[in-house]
């Protein structure tokens, strides 16, 4: 009776331990399962995944991740539907001129099922919380833009999802805190109850850079400063060095795209190369000189880290 008692207690540890460790990619797929089985029931032939947004409409990196799998696995479960590719829908938005970016309003809705002879679109939004990412799927009529199916699911926040927002988890020890500044000692993700709530509001995120080379390292970032009234911003230029292993942040940065310019110390200060004059490392005449170089994209309310190898 004991033996039994013991092996009925590991079996239940077994499921708990399981249902735990399922990972953000078998939720994603459970997800897209469950609204293909709603789609298959409502007669739709032809299927176009318009994306997933943040909560704003932004789009995003970890977006795009949701979006590219979660038409994979839709796919996979389209039975009585077919998907159309990604790339072709991207070329053919572009043909028409038309932008998937954030929410698709009624009137994109039936011109896309025109455009593309599709009679659904798929659309969907993400939050991210202290340990899982809640994301909502729904799936458009194109003819009347009416909502016919949905889906909703929590997808965990594991390590390798949590490094490509730029925070940690289990016990992670990172330097980008990002709005959460300064960290609480007993604190590894930025908490909701921590977290600057005005960083909604001005539509701001943060960015941090870590040199991980034994170099001392120059970098020059283009970025934007507050929205004004018209919804524009203005342009700023910041200088950062780093010093080998060491990470520096910026704060408050408006939600939009910006460039890095990145060079090694000693090229810096050559007379030969850029002078030590900082301004030359976003000057095209200099690029050859440069360790690294391209363009960021800040995220509303998120902390993200770059990594300079």
């Amino acid at each position: 009776m004991k033996t039994t008692k013991f092996l009925l207690i590991l079996l239940l540890l077994g499921f708990s331990f399981a249902g735990h460790s399922q990972d953000f990619d078998a939720q994603l797929e459970k997800l897209a399962q469950g609204l293909a089985k709603r789609i298959g029931s409502k007669g739709k032939a032809k299927i176009a995944v318009w994306g997933f947004f943040t909560e704003n409409g932004e789009k995003t990196a970890l977006g795009n991740y949701i979006t590219e799998d979660f038409s994979v696995y839709l796919t996979n479960f389209g039975e009585k539907f077919e998907v159309i590719d990604r790339n072709h829908l991207n070329v053919l938005l572009k043909e028409h001129k038309l932008n998937a970016e954030g929410y698709i309003d009624e009137n994109t809705a039936k011109e896309l099922g025109k455009i593309v002879a599709v009679d659904a679109i798929i659309t969907g939004t993400y939050t991210v919380l202290n340990s899982i990412i809640k994301v909502r799927a729904k799936a458009l009529d194109t003819e009347t833009a009416l909502q016919f199916a949905a889906n909703m699911g929590n997808l965990p926040l594991n390590e390798n999802i949590a490094s490509y927002l730029g925070i940690t988890v289990n016990g992670g020890n990172s330097v980008n805190r990002g709005f959460n500044t300064p960290l609480s000692s007993n604190e590894t993700v930025n908490s909701p109850d921590t977290v600057d709530p005005s960083c909604q509001k001005n539509r701001t995120g943060d960015f941090c850079f870590t040199n991980t080379s034994n170099q001392k390292i120059i970098l020059r970032v283009k970025h934007y400063d507050r929205f004004d009234k018209t919804g524009g911003s203005w342009q700023k230029l910041k200088t950062i060095i780093l010093e080998p292993k060491e990470s520096k942040c910026l704060y408050g940065l408006v939600s939009r795209p910006f460039n890095f310019f990145v060079a090694y110390w000693k090229d810096f200060v050559n007379e030969d190369k850029f002078k030590g004059v900082d301004y030359t490392l976003h000057s095209p005449n200099y690029y050859k000189f440069l360790k690294d170089k391209g363009e960021l994209k800040v995220e509303t309310c998120t902390s993200k880290t770059y990594t300079i190898k």
